[in-house]
């Protein structure tokens, strides 16, 4: 059985830095991140000025996500709550009887939230109607899981106790289930018909997104609880055994490898040819997505768990030592630091002032 720590990191290890096509409010420049302090933070991404917090009864180490002019995230106090983008006002909560610190996805209406910790070892993946919170349906698995869900082309996609499901996102009713080895903390990132996702077995999956069939596996030297990022056909992960990988995303042949001086269960994001992850070593790297090579390192006061999100000009990571960094995605220097008052697990989403939003979401990069 996995032990608590493990479980509880498996779900903030997200990747990936999109935009997504929702319509938000304009005249905006604001970053989101959870912390174990019980809050959930809006911050100006431009200065770290507070914009505004909102308390939950216990910590926030999930992953928010924003849709329809709102909030979703998760809470160890076992609800997920709804939050109004600009004031951080209550929409509504849903009572989901589980330790959540999974990230939300938002699609078409529907927010699918869940995979928690139970008291009778089982997990649970709720469609919620996102305007009432009223529930839709609800999936249930055997065993703990901490894993987030993507949803593409009608199906939802999410890690299990020892599964990956595809569910159907309109009734919740499974698709196929492919086993793994151990425990699935890492979360999918689906790209180009297929579904990329970590195990606690030391290996990376990629399968089928139709049916399941396993296309290959690549074995690392530790656990895989980072979510990997799909780039220009190009898998980014990183694994226990303190490296980043970026593997060719048809066959799974590595391209290219880089140690760190500790545990990744951070994940990677790609932006403008840079692959940008944090580490136990305390560092955000950014690193060549074509070579590996180290283009500089940034150092926090303690580990990073949280994974990095990235602008036009800042990537912005979250770590243990309770602060939430803006850094230069040129130089590696640091903008500005936000301090809160838990670690943060948590990882961080953007809203620029256009309307458009860049996530650190878990699903990976969609293509």
């Amino acid at each position: 059985m996995k032990n608590s720590i493990l479980s509880l990191l498996g779900l903030v290890l997200l990747a990936s830095c999109s935009k997504t096509k929702d319509p938000m409010p304009k005249g905006i420049d604001a970053i989101f991140v959870g912390s174990s302090d019980n809050k959930l933070y809006a911050i100006n991404s431009k200065t770290g000025m507070k914009l505004w917090d909102f308390t939950a009864a216990d910590a926030v180490h999930s992953t928010p996500v924003l849709g329809n002019g709102l909030v979703f995230v998760g809470s160890s106090d076992e609800k997920v709550y709804t939050l109004d983008i600009q004031t951080g006002a209550k929409a509504w909560e849903f009572a989901a009887g589980m330790r959540i610190s999974s990230a939300p996805f938002f699609a078409d209406g529907t927010v699918y939230a869940g995979m928690g910790n139970t008291a009778n070892f089982t997990s649970k993946l709720y469609a919620l109607n996102s305007v009432t919170g009223a529930k839709k349906w609800e999936f249930t698995a055997e065993g703990l899981s901490v894993s987030s869900c993507t949803v593409v082309n009608g199906k939802v996609y999410v890690g299990g106790y020892t599964n990956i499901y595809a569910l159907d996102a309109k009734t919740g009713e499974k698709v196929w289930e492919f086993a793994t080895g151990t425990g699935v903390d890492s979360s999918p990132a689906v790209a180009d018909g297929m579904v990329y996702m970590g195990s606690n077995d030391y290996n990376l999956y990629a399968v089928d997104a139709l049916t399941g069939v396993k296309k290959w596996q690549f074995s690392t030297g530790g656990e895989v609880t980072s979510s990997p990022t799909v780039a220009d056909g190009t898998v980014f992960v990183g694994s226990f055994d303190r490296k980043v990988y970026a593997l060719d995303a048809k066959t799974g042949t590595k391209k290219w490898e880089f140690r760190t001086d500790g545990p990744v269960l951070s994940s990677p994001v790609v932006s403008n040819g840079v692959v940008y992850t944090g580490s136990n070593d305390y560092k955000l790297y950014a690193l060549d997505a074509k070579t590996g090579a180290k283009k500089w390192e940034f150092w926090t006061g303690n580990r990073i768990q949280s994974s990095p999100v990235a602008s036009d000009s800042l990537v912005y990571i979250g770590s243990l030592d309770r602060k939430l960094y803006a850094v230069d995605i040129q130089t590696g220097s640091k903008k500005w630091e936000f301090q809160t008052g838990g670690s943060i697990y948590s990882s961080p989403v953007i809203l620029n002032a256009k309307g458009g939003t860049y996530s650190a979401s878990v699903s990976g990069l969609q293509q």
